[in-house]
């Protein structure tokens, strides 16, 4: 079994969408889709770390004005297709922990942003790496819709969601004592965040299917999602 956390040299939240429980007996694929944090730099083991687990392309979420503070290390490797895909949101802060749903339906409701991502992932045949600036929001959302294309089940979902808060706590731990100024929910990936946020997107749209026909995915782009995100079952 591959290893879902990928240890670059840059990074705290790289990590592997493959090998959760999907529809029908099947099981994600490990080396298709790779979350993370923004990797700012690579070393060659980095480099040669991301190759071995088939990446050949990344999608960066951030915003012009983030990218041009802090580049993707992508961006300047040769080797990797370089795709930036920003959220109208850009980084914005959801002002309480109240907030944090609402935000995360914004980036939801962004149609042009994710039918971009979503047709980009259909065609690269590689792996993909999809980041943002810490991996947790932006990027949180785009992971649990993928993981409802290939039939994840809600619950594990939310588990994926989670962990962010634990690899990023060191980080997001000296930041507020830095700055104590910050919000408690600062960093925080807490399970009812994302829980409310699937509630009101089965709510607003019915099912992941319905949604992805909404932001213009033809069924063709659907199905090879799919083959993208999952394993064949054991029964074939």
């Amino acid at each position: 079994m591959p290893s879902r956390r990928i240890l670059l040299s840059g990074t705290l939240n790289t990590r592997d969408l493959g090998g959760y429980p999907a529809e029908e007996g099947r099981i994600t694929r490990f080396g298709r889709i790779i979350r993370s944090d923004a990797p700012l730099m690579f070393t060659a083991d980095d480099i040669t770390l991301l190759k071995q687990a088939g990446v050949t392309a990344a999608i960066d979420f951030r915003s012009k004005k983030e990218i041009m503070k802090k580049p993707s290390a992508f961006a300047q490797t040769p080797g990797f297709h370089y795709f930036h895909c920003p959220f109208v949101i850009g980084n914005q802060d959801p002002g309480s922990k109240a907030g944090v749903p609402p935000l995360y339906a914004r980036i939801i409701a962004d149609f042009p942003a994710m039918r971009q991502i979503f047709k980009i992932i259909t065609r690269e045949k590689g792996a993909v790496l999809i980041h943002c600036a810490a991996g947790k929001d932006r990027t949180g959302v785009v992971s649990a819709l993928l993981l409802l294309a290939a039939g994840v089940p809600v619950s594990d979902i939310l588990a994926d969601y989670q962990i962010s808060y634990t690899y990023l706590r060191t980080r997001i731990i000296e930041q507020l004592k830095r700055d104590p100024q910050l919000p408690a929910y600062f960093g925080r990936s807490d399970m009812e965040y994302m829980e409310m946020t699937l509630d009101q997107f089965f709510k607003t749209f019915g099912d992941i299917g319905k949604y992805l026909t909404t932001i213009g995915l033809t069924g063709e782009e659907k199905q090879l999602l799919k083959q993208k995100l999952f394993l064949p079952s054991a029964m074939g």
